[in-house]
């Protein structure tokens, strides 16, 4: 996301009217809502503006989905961009490549019918994890190595 101009929380309790103006001047539509004492800051946006989103990201879905529906276009097309967009995936072997193709469109299906964006930033994060493992030579070694010895019982967690 581009950066957002920011407000204070407070400016926007006692100003509301200057701070939409505000808002509705900046060339996103958008303003990060800084919260004194909390490590979370808001965004404000119109209704439309979130409307808007919401409808572009389920039209991406909805491409994502026709391109993986069709195996002659999904080899030719998204494999092919799918460095463009994620440039860890040149490290993944072309299966790998084609599994995180279609478990993305999975989620991003099932994510958009709970509502809830986290399963896909976690699904990506995971594959580019996989990535990290193959771009080093030495941890895909050690992880691919056979295991010589039990090495005993795990003590208990302590809390």
């Amino acid at each position: 996301m581009a950066e957002l101009e920011e407000v204070n929380f407070s400016e926007l309790l006692q100003h509301p009217n200057k701070t939409v103006e505000r808002l509705k001047a900046t060339r996103g539509r958008a303003l990060r809502v800084h919260r004194r004492g909390s490590e979370d800051d808001l965004i404000l946006t119109t209704a439309a503006r979130a409307t808007q989103d919401g409808e572009l990201v389920e039209v991406a879905g909805r491409v994502l989905r026709a391109v993986m529906s069709n195996p002659a276009v999904r080899s030719h097309h998204l494999l092919d961009i799918l460095p463009q967009v994620f440039p860890w995936t040149r490290f993944l072997t072309t299966d790998d490549r084609v599994a995180f193709a279609q478990e993305l469109i999975d989620v991003m299906d099932a994510s958009e019918d709970l509502g809830s964006p986290a399963p896909v930033l976690q699904l990506i994060n995971q594959w580019r994890h996989t990535a990290e493992i193959y771009a080093d030579p030495e941890l895909l070694a050690d992880l691919r190595a056979e295991t010589l010895d039990d090495f005993g019982t795990v003590a208990e967690p302590v809390e």
